[in-house]
C-alpha cells in the first residue's frame, strides 16, 4: 500500500491518471445528483398527490376500523384521523333529499386543505378544524334544495344538526362518480346518535394516516397479517390516474438517466484505462526486473485502482450534492415550502460505483500488465501485445450490464437499454471497421504516404475502440434528449390548459338545454352532456357474479357497487376503441367496455352482460373494449350502452366545464338557477396535478441538462 501511494502520488502528478480520476468523479456526481434529486422531488411529490386523499396512506374496509389498528398505527408514529361515508337521506322541514354523509374524527383532514365559507357566494377560507359536534357543513346547492340557510336545522336519522357552514372544496373528493349526491360533513361523534348504520347498510370505512414512509411501510406490513376485516391501502398516486401515471413515467426517465450515466462513464472510464495501462509497462517492467511477482503487481494496480476510485468518489459524491442542491434551487417554486432532509444513501451508491467502476472497468486493463516480461528494459518490442485482448471488454460489458440494471430499477426498461447498447456498438464496430478498411486501400491505391491516415492504420483496434466509445456516448445523450422531448410533449397534452374544474351532477332531463344555454352565455362553454344510470353488474357471460371469487378487494367492491352507465352514438373524445368495433346506425343490444376493467373482472369480447337497473334486467353483448384517458377530468364510463339499450330508465345528467378564475360568480348563479344541480369543483385537485406534472418537467429538463 505503502508503494502503491508513492507511485499514485507521482502519476497524479504527471497527468497520467487524471482523465481516469475526471472520469469517475463526473459519473458519480451525475449518479449521486440523480439519486439525491429523484429521492428529494419523490418525497416532496408523494406528499403534494398526498393532498388528494388527506393523507399519505388511505385503508379502506366495509367494517368498522378496529382500535387495535389505530393504537398500532400511533405506536408507529403515526397521526390517524377515521372517516366513515354512506349515503341517507337528509330533512328539513318537509322537504328531503338524498345526501353523502361523511363523518370525520379530530385531525381531518391529515394532509391538504379542507375550504369552506361562512355563506354560498361568502369568501373561502381554510378550515382551522372539523365541524363540532352536533352541527354540519353542506355543500351550498343543498341548502337551496332543501330551502335551508346558514343556522338552520338539518336532521339525519335521529339527529338534528345545526348547518354551521359551507363546504367548498375537500381536499379528497377525487372520485366524482362514488357520491353523486350532495355533501353533509359531520363529526365522527355524531354517526351513533343518527342510528343510521346498521347492520347491511352500505357504509365505507377509511383510515386516514400520516407520518414518515418507515412507519407507514411498518404499519402496513402489520396490517397484512393483524386481524379484522379486509381492506385496501390507496396512495395519492393511486387515486389519480394521471398523477400515477405522471409520477411512474417520471421515476423511469430518471431510471433511464442513470443508466445514461453510467454507460457515459463506461465509456470514458474503458478509453483512459487502456491510456493508464500503456503508460505503465515500462514502470511494471522495471519492477519485474526487481523481483516483484505477477501477484504483487497484480495487487499493486489494484490498490493504486482502489485509492483512485475512493478519492474520486468522495470528491464525485461532494459534487453531486452540491449540484443537487443547486437544481433543488431550480425548482423550489414547484416545491413544498418544507422537505425531508438528504439522506446518505445515493451519496454510499455513487461511492459504491466509483469502486465497482474501477474494479469492473479498469481493473481487467490493469491486470494485464503483470504478464509484462523483464526484457521489455532491454527490448522495448516485448510485451507490446500484453494489452491486447477481448477479455477486459468482456468483464467491462458484464459489470455495465449489472450497474445498469441495478440503476434502472426496472427488469424490462434495463433489458431494452442494454439491447440498444449492444446492437449500438455492434453498429459502430463495424462501421469503424469499414472506415479502417477503407482508409488502408486509400493509401495503397494513392501509393503516396498520408499522414493523416497513418494512425487509422497503424492502431486498427485502438481506433475501432475510439470511434466505439465516443459514438455510444453520443447516441446515449441523443437517445436521452429524445426521450426528454417526448415525455415532456405527453405531460403538457395530459392536462390542457382548458382542462374541467367543475363537475355538475344531478342534472334533469328538463334542465339539459337552459343548463347548456346558460354556460354558453356565462362561461364560454359548450360541455357534452352526458346521461347517467346506474345499474349492477350481475352476470357475465352467462356465469352470475360473485364478489367473493376475486382476489383483490378493490375489485370486489368494484363489482359490488353499482355501476355509472350511459349511452353514446359515438365513441366519447377521450375513448379510443381497442379491441372489436363500435356499433354502426342501427345497433342493437350492444355493451362498450374499458379494457382495463375488463381485464381485471373478467370480461371478453362477445360476453353477455346483465345489469339490473331499476329492478329489471337489461342483457346486452360486449362488441367493443375502448381505452379511457381518465386523466382527461371529463366525464368518462366503464360501461357505454348503445343507442336504445337504457334508455328508458329514467337517467339523470352530468357534464364538466372549466370557470377559471370566475367560479365564485357562475356557481351561485348555477344553484340558484338549477337548485336540484350538484356542482363539485375539482380546481383544487386540478391545480395539484398541474404542480407534480410541471415538478416534474422541470425536473426532467435539469437531468437531461445534467
Amino acid at each position: 500500500m505503502k508503494l502503491a501511494l508513492k507511485l499514485l502520488r507521482y502519476d497524479l502528478r504527471s497527468g497520467r491518471l487524471g482523465l481516469l480520476a475526471a472520469a469517475l468523479v463526473v459519473a458519480v456526481a451525475a449518479v449521486t445528483a440523480v439519486g439525491w434529486l429523484a429521492e428529494r422531488v419523490a418525497t416532496a411529490t408523494s406528499d403534494r398527490a398526498a393532498d388528494i386523499i388527506a393523507a399519505d396512506r388511505l385503508v379502506r374496509t366495509e367494517q368498522p376500523v378496529p382500535e387495535a389498528w389505530v393504537a398500532e398505527a400511533e405506536a408507529h408514529g403515526l397521526a390517524t384521523a377515521r372517516v366513515v361515508e354512506f349515503p341517507s337521506v337528509a330533512v328539513a322541514g318537509q322537504r328531503t333529499r338524498l345526501v353523502s354523509f361523511k363523518a370525520v374524527e379530530d385531525g381531518y383532514p391529515l394532509r391538504g386543505e379542507l375550504r369552506t365559507a361562512s355563506a354560498p357566494g361568502a369568501p373561502a377560507q381554510a378550515a382551522a378544524g372539523r365541524p363540532a359536534p352536533g352541527t354540519a357543513w353542506v355543500e351550498p346547492g343543498l341548502l337551496t334544495l332543501l330551502d335551508l340557510e346558514v343556522g338552520g336545522t338539518l336532521t339525519l336519522g335521529r339527529q338534528a344538526l345545526t348547518v354551521e357552514r359551507v363546504v367548498v372544496s375537500e381536499p379528497d373528493r377525487a372520485a366524482i362518480f362514488t357520491s353523486l349526491a350532495p355533501r353533509v360533513l359531520v363529526a365522527w361523534e355524531d354517526v351513533e346518535g343518527s342510528g343510521l348504520v346498521r347492520p347491511g347498510s352500505r357504509v365505507g370505512y377509511s383510515l386516514l394516516l400520516a407520518g414518515p414512509a418507515r412507519g407507514l411501510d411498518g404499519f402496513q406490513a402489520w396490517l397484512e397479517d393483524a386481524p379484522g376485516p379486509d381492506f385496501t391501502v390507496t396512495t395519492g398516486e393511486d387515486a389519480q390516474p394521471v398523477v400515477q401515471e405522471a409520477v411512474r413515467q417520471a421515476e423511469r426517465f430518471l431510471g433511464l438517466a442513470a443508466l445514461i450515466t453510467v454507460v457515459v462513464a463506461a465509456a470514458a472510464i474503458l478509453l483512459t484505462a487502456r491510456h493508464y495501462a500503456a503508460a505503465q509497462l515500462d514502470r511494471i517492467a522495471v519492477l519485474r526486473v526487481l523481483g516483484a511477482s505477477q501477484g504483487r503487481i497484480l495487487r499493486l494496480q489494484a490498490a493504486i485502482l482502489v485509492a483512485v476510485a475512493v478519492a474520486a468518489g468522495l470528491v464525485g459524491a461532494a459534487a453531486g450534492f452540491a449540484v443537487h442542491w443547486a437544481m433543488l434551487a431550480a425548482v423550489r417554486d414547484l416545491l413544498p415550502p418544507e422537505m425531508a432532509a438528504p439522506t446518505p444513501w445515493p451519496g454510499l451508491s455513487g461511492l459504491l460505483l466509483a469502486v465497482t467502476a474501477a474494479a469492473g472497468f479498469a481493473l481487467p486493463t490493469a491486470a494485464r500488465l503483470r504478464h509484462v516480461p523483464p526484457m521489455r528494459v532491454l527490448r522495448r518490442t516485448a510485451g507490446g501485445n500484453v494489452l491486447r485482448g477481448a477479455g477486459p471488454l468482456a468483464v467491462a460489458g458484464a459489470v455495465i450490464a449489472g450497474l445498469m440494471a441495478v440503476q434502472a430499477g426496472d427488469a424490462l426498461l434495463a433489458a431494452v437499454v442494454i439491447g440498444a447498447v449492444v446492437f449500438t456498438v455492434a453498429t459502430l464496430a463495424a462501421a469503424a471497421a469499414a472506415v479502417v478498411v477503407m482508409a488502408r486501400w486509400l493509401r495503397r491505391r494513392s501509393g503516396v504516404h498520408r499522414l493523416w491516415l497513418t494512425g487509422v492504420t497503424r492502431r486498427p483496434a485502438a481506433t475501432v475502440v475510439q470511434a466505439t466509445a465516443v459514438g455510444l456516448g453520443l447516441m446515449a445523450l441523443l437517445l436521452l434528449s429524445a426521450v426528454r422531448e417526448d415525455l415532456l410533449n405527453t405531460w403538457q397534452s395530459a392536462i390542457p390548459d382548458d382542462a374541467p374544474d367543475t363537475f355538475l351532477i344531478n342534472v334533469q332531463e328538463d334542465e339539459v338545454a337552459p343548463l347548456r344555454e346558460l354556460l354558453e352565455r356565462e362561461a364560454g362553454a359548450a360541455p357534452d352532456v352526458y346521461p347517467l344510470v346506474q345499474g349492477q353488474l350481475t352476470e357475465i357471460g352467462g356465469v352470475p357474479v360473485d364478489p367473493r371469487r376475486y382476489d383483490s378487494l378493490r375489485t370486489q367492491r368494484l363489482v359490488a357497487r353499482d355501476f355509472n352507465l350511459t349511452w353514446a352514438a359515438e365513441p366519447p373524445g377521450d375513448n379510443r376503441v381497442v379491441a372489436g368495433r363500435w356499433w354502426n346506425s342501427e345497433p342493437g343490444a350492444e355493451w362498450s367496455v374499458e379494457r382495463e376493467i375488463a381485464e381485471r373482472i373478467g370480461i371478453e369480447l362477445g360476453d353477455e352482460l346483465v345489469f339490473i337497473i331499476d329492478g329489471e334486467p337489461v342483457r346486452g353483448t360486449v362488441t367493443s373494449l375502448r381505452e379511457v384517458r381518465w386523466d382527461s377530468f371529463n366525464p368518462n364510463f366503464f360501461v357505454i350502452a348503445a343507442p336504445g339499450l337504457i334508455d328508458d330508465a329514467f337517467p339523470e345528467y352530468v357534464t364538466s366545464f372549466r370557470s377559471g378564475g370566475d367560479g365564485d360568480r357562475l356557481l351561485p348563479l348555477l344553484v340558484e338557477r338549477f337548485p336540484g344541480v350538484t356542482p363539485v369543483d375539482v380546481g383544487m385537485l386540478l391545480d395539484t396535478v398541474r404542480r407534480i406534472v410541471a415538478q416534474g418537467a422541470r425536473v426532467v429538463e435539469l437531468m437531461a441538462g445534467l
